[in-house]
């Protein structure tokens, strides 16, 4: 399969909400903008009590935040930080001053390279922002590849590009014109583009709500 050198992050400004799934039931949001060259994404949800009671390690509920910030013509990125409600600790990781390489890639920024990806393999280095939260941080290599075949058949005629870390598909994103239509984030989790706000967040609980609703810096 062909593979091309990855590609500069495309920066056109651009708001988005997904609904996020676990089992087919609607649990949570996924929120993304990209703004003044800023890529924030933040994404809450909280599986339901009969979906806890069959999965015990399913958290009550679960809240994360990125932040990356791209350089002016998007060749690289400057720093990017993360923080959890599992650790309730923030890390920031200034590319430079890390010694990190311009073409690691955050795994949150991974979602500005699908369109590419959909039409060749890219193969980087992957780095997991959650990863100092939990110890040494990871940064392994990693390819979006596009599926081939019957396999490939995406959303609306789109094409499948699964994210693959050390020989394992982690994810996967449908991908029509340039644009993610759909997500596997894997175990049951997932999540698609939906109008806006108020269907993202529709019948979830308060506490998903008020996070949603907190201004981004």
């Amino acid at each position: 399969m062909a593979e091309t050198a990855r590609p500069a992050f495309d920066l056109t400004p651009f708001e988005r909400w997904e609904a996020v799934t676990l089992r087919g039931e609607h649990v949570g949001f996924l929120f993304r903008r990209l703004a003044e060259g800023v890529l924030t994404s933040r994404m809450g949800f909280a599986p339901t009590a009969v979906q806890r009671a069959a999965t015990p390690d399913l958290p009550e509920r679960f809240f994360a935040q990125s932040q990356v910030a791209f350089t002016d013509d998007g060749a690289t990125w400057v720093w990017t930080s993360y923080e959890d409600s599992a650790t309730e600790q923030r890390v920031r990781i200034e590319r430079e001053r890390a010694g990190l390489g311009e073409d690691v890639v955050p795994s949150y920024a991974e979602h500005l390279l699908m369109g590419p990806a959909a039409e060749a393999a890219l193969t980087f280095v992957r780095l997991e922002e959650a990863s100092p939260l939990q110890g040494p941080v990871r940064m392994p290599e990693a390819t979006l590849r596009p599926a081939g075949g019957d396999a490939g058949a995406g959303a609306e005629g789109g094409v499948r590009v699964d994210v693959v870390s050390e020989g394992v598909v982690i994810g996967s994103h449908h991908v029509r014109e340039g644009a993610v239509t759909a997500s596997d984030w894997g175990g049951g989790t997932a999540s698609a583009p939906v109008a806006g706000r108020d269907e993202a967040l529709a019948g979830l609980g308060a506490e998903l709500v008020t996070f949603a609703g907190l201004p981004v810096e």
